[in-house]
C-alpha cells in the first residue's frame, strides 16, 4: 500500500516542480527590443560606438559607408557581453533585427537567428547566419576596423 503514495508524491512533486520551473522562466524574460539606429564615428580605418548607448538601449543599429555601399550592422548585449554583427537579411533586403532573448528575429521576414553566435534557426532567410565584427574597447567605446566590418558584412551575404 506505500506504494501507490509514493508514486502520488513523487507526481505530485514532479508536477510542482514544472510549474515553478515555468512561473520562474516567464518572470525573468525580458521584452523584445527593436533595434535603435544611431550614427557610428569613422575615422580612417576605425569605427567606434560609446558603450553607453550599446549599454542604454541594448540593441544598436549603425551604418558604416565604404567603396559605396552602405553597411549596416547592429551591436546588442547579451548575457552581460556585446556582440556585434553585420545587421543584413539578403534575400528578404532587410536591415533591422530585433533582440528578442538569445535570438535576433528579423524585422521584415520575422526568420530567427541565435543571437549567440549568428546562426539560422528557423525561416525563409536561415541559411544567410550574422557573421561577427571583432572589436575591442577604448576609452568608453567599442572600436572596430573597418576591414573586418566589410568582411563580415560580405560573409552574410552568402549563403552558408
Amino acid at each position: 500500500m506505500k506504494r501507490p503514495s509514493i508514486l502520488i508524491t513523487v507526481g505530485f512533486l514532479a508536477a510542482l516542480s514544472l510549474s515553478l520551473t515555468a512561473c520562474a522562466s516567464t518572470a525573468s524574460e525580458a521584452e523584445p527590443v527593436p533595434g535603435i539606429w544611431v550614427d557610428a564615428q569613422v575615422d580612417g580605418d576605425s569605427v567606434t560606438v560609446p558603450l553607453a548607448l550599446i549599454e542604454e538601449h541594448s540593441n544598436l543599429h549603425f551604418e558604416v559607408e565604404q567603396d559605396g555601399r552602405s553597411l549596416a550592422f547592429m551591436a546588442y548585449v547579451l548575457d552581460g557581453e556585446i556582440q556585434v554583427r553585420a545587421n543584413a537579411c539578403p534575400p528578404c533586403g532587410s536591415r533591422g533585427f530585433t533582440l528578442d532573448g538569445h535570438v535576433l528575429d528579423c524585422d521584415a521576414c520575422h526568420t530567427l537567428f541565435d543571437a549567440r553566435d549568428g546562426s539560422g534557426i528557423e525561416g525563409a532567410c536561415v541559411d544567410y547566419p550574422k557573421a561577427a565584427v571583432p572589436y575591442d574597447t577604448d576609452d568608453g567605446s567599442i572600436v572596430m576596423s573597418v576591414t573586418s566590418m566589410v568582411n563580415a558584412y560580405d560573409d552574410t551575404l552568402v549563403a552558408g
